[in-house]
């Protein structure tokens, strides 16, 4: 489908939302970093969160 083309979706219910006023859009930087195992991954993880850095904990 061509960039230029605009798909018309269907009307709201009644008492939606509707669309969020302003830009509620954060940019976010991240890196993903492949631990060893488990342990390495847990030691990974305490080490940059004593560092100060938000983390967050990833299984795939």
């Amino acid at each position: 489908m061509p960039k230029s083309q605009q798909i018309d979706l269907p009307p709201l219910p009644q008492g939606a939302p509707g669309k969020p006023k302003g830009n509620r859009y954060k940019p976010q930087f991240g890196i993903i970093v492949l631990a060893e195992d488990e342990p390495a991954q847990a030691a990974l993880f305490e080490a940059l969160k004593a560092q100060g850095h938000r983390c967050k904990v990833v299984n795939t």
